[in-house]
């Protein structure tokens, strides 16, 4: 199983994606790729702060289709032992001098509480968290 973080969803939305992520998506099972509720949360805020119009509106259209149809189902809280695994993770980051964004600490501690990997292009700002990392950015198209 494997969480998209904001960025490879984000990616997916641009008018021309990365072949290499495209190709990524494709080649997995659909039913183990989940989003969190911070990655929504990271999006629909993108998305709030935009221009009104109709870039911002297609965009909100565009996203909205996709989470529904893409991840009906599997779209995983922040829960209490994510909250948990948050507080020790980010912890330890900021105790060897590498602290994380809050975000980013909330979605590699859904990941870790649900035993996930995450699937990121910022390899590096979830290394040493206890999670499997995917950079579907470096998969060949």
């Amino acid at each position: 199983m494997i969480i998209l973080d904001t960025n490879v969803i984000s990616e997916v939305m641009r008018p021309q994606p990365s072949a290499a992520v495209l190709s990524w998506l494709n080649a997995q099972d659909g039913n183990c790729l989940f989003v969190t509720t911070i990655t929504l949360a990271e999006i629909c805020y993108g998305l709030r702060i935009l221009h009104h119009g109709q870039r911002r509106r297609q965009l909100q259209g565009r996203f909205e289709q996709f989470v529904a149809q893409a991840f009906e189902d599997r779209v995983l809280d922040f829960t209490v032992s994510a909250a948990r695994a948050y507080a020790e993770i980010m912890g330890q980051r900021k105790e060897a001098g590498h602290p994380m964004s809050l975000p980013d600490g909330q979605i590699v501690a859904i990941a870790f509480a649900n035993r996930f990997a995450v699937a990121t292009r910022n390899v590096k700002d979830f290394m040493d968290c206890g999670v499997e990392l995917i950079d579907p950015f470096e998969y060949p198209a």
